[in-house]
C-alpha cells in the first residue's frame, strides 16, 4: 500500500519543465498472484475491502501534500497480494478546487492509460518497474491562474526575463502580470517600469491559445492597449518566456517524467486542457 501511496505523491510534486512526443506502450501482465486465488478474492470481497481501505489511505496521503475541495480516489487491482506487491489495474484521481504546491486548479483528472502497472518500493524511493503513462485533464479559470503566478518559481522566471531585458538593452522591466479571460478570449496584462517614468506602464495582449510540441502556447498575439508601441516578435517572446498556462501544467513534472498537451481550449471563460503524461521505466 505504501508504494502507492508515494507514487501518488510523486505525481503531485511540481518540479522542471520537459515535454515529449506521446509514445508509449503497455506491457502484458507477468508476476501476478495465482489466478485461483484472485478469483476467491473477487467472490468473497476481499478485494473490494482492500481496494476500499487503499482508496482511503491514498486519499488522507494525498490531502498532507494538497487540498482539494472533493477528492475521489478509485483503484482496481488484480487480487490484494498484488496490490501489495505494487501491481494494479489501474488508478483514477478527480479532484475540484485543488491546490498543489501553490498550483491552484479549478478540476484536475488523473487515469493511468494501461491495465497492468507495476512499481516497488527501494529504501525511501519508487522504482518503476515499467513505463507509467497517465491521462490528465484539468481546468483553470483566471482567477486560479492569478493566483498560481504569486508563486515564488513564478516570480523568479519574470525576474530572469528582466534580466534578459537588461542584457539586451530593452529598457523595460516587467514589474507585475496578470491574466484575464472574458467573453472566451485570453488576456495577459503586463505591467512595466520604464526609466525616467515613475507610473507603471500596462499593456493588454490578447492571443489565441493552441499546442505546440507538446506543450501551450500563443497564437495571432494583438497588442489590445495602445499606450505605447511594442515590436510584435517581442511581444512573442515575452508572452511565451512567461506563459503561465505552461507553468500550471508542468506541476506533472517529476521523476523525469514527460508531459505532452493534446489539446487546449476556452470554455465556459475557463481554460481546459487534457494530455498524457508519462513516468519511464528505471
Amino acid at each position: 500500500m505504501k508504494k502507492i501511496i508515494l507514487l501518488l505523491g510523486m505525481l503531485f510534486m511540481a518540479c522542471g519543465s520537459a515535454f515529449a512526443q506521446c509514445e508509449y506502450e503497455c506491457v502484458a501482465p507477468y508476476n501476478l498472484n495465482n489466478k485461483a486465488r484472485a478469483v476467491i478474492s473477487n467472490i468473497t470481497g476481499a478485494n473490494w475491502f482492500i481496494e476500499n481501505r487503499v482508496e482511503s489511505i491514498l486519499k488522507k496521503e494525498v490531502l498532507k501534500i494538497a487540498s482539494a475541495d472533493k477528492l475521489k480516489i478509485s483503484i482496481d487491482s488484480y487480487s490484494p497480494k498484488d496490490l501489495k506487491n505494487g501491481i494494479f489495474k489501474s488508478m483514477e484521481v478527480k479532484g475540484e478546487n485543488v491546490v498543489i504546491n501553490n498550483i491552484y486548479l479549478d478540476n484536475l483528472n488523473l487515469k493511468t492509460l494501461c491495465d497492468f502497472n507495476y512499481i516497488r518500493q527501494s529504501g525511501k524511493e519508487i522504482v518503476f518497474v515499467e513505463a507509467m503513462p497517465v491521462a490528465f485533464d484539468l481546468i483553470m479559470s483566471d482567477s486560479n491562474i492569478n493566483k498560481t503566478i504569486q508563486n515564488d518559481k513564478y516570480k523568479k522566471i519574470v525576474k530572469d526575463l528582466n534580466k534578459l531585458g537588461i542584457s539586451y538593452g530593452l529598457g523595460l522591466e516587467v514589474s507585475s502580470t496578470k491574466v484575464s479571460i472574458k467573453n472566451n478570449k485570453f488576456y495577459y496584462i503586463i505591467g512595466f517600469e520604464i526609466p525616467f517614468i515613475s507610473k507603471e506602464q500596462r499593456i493588454v495582449i490578447q492571443a489565441d491559445l493552441r499546442v505546440k510540441d507538446g506543450e501551450i502556447d500563443f497564437a495571432n498575439t494583438q497588442l489590445v492597449s495602445n499606450k505605447f508601441n511594442l515590436n510584435l516578435k517581442k511581444l512573442d517572446f515575452m508572452l511565451n518566456y512567461l506563459n503561465p498556462l505552461e507553468f500550471s501544467v508542468n506541476i506533472f513534472d517529476n521523476k523525469d517524467a514527460k508531459v505532452y498537451v493534446k489539446n487546449v481550449e476556452l470554455v465556459d471563460n475557463a481554460i481546459k486542457a487534457d494530455g498524457v503524461i508519462i513516468v519511464p521505466k528505471d
